[in-house]
């Protein structure tokens, strides 16, 4: 559960910095045929800090 926890710090790290540079240049970033804007971006890293703050908590109960 520790690397899911680590995993989706490292992926909301990627995210952040993806929605941050979106964000200066104005302009969406385009991955072939899907075009993100900054906001889906950072969206994403919220989702994925949620996600890594309760296995961390899970974790954590589990071992009391």
């Amino acid at each position: 559960m520790r690397t899911w926890a680590i995993a989706a710090g490292v992926v909301a790290g990627v995210s952040l910095i993806l929605g941050i540079i979106s964000r200066i240049l104005l302009v969406p970033i385009s991955f072939g045929f899907v075009t993100l804007e900054a906001i889906t971006f950072l969206r994403f890293t919220n989702t994925c800090l949620l996600a890594a703050i309760f296995l961390t908590a899970l974790r954590i109960a589990e071992a009391k």
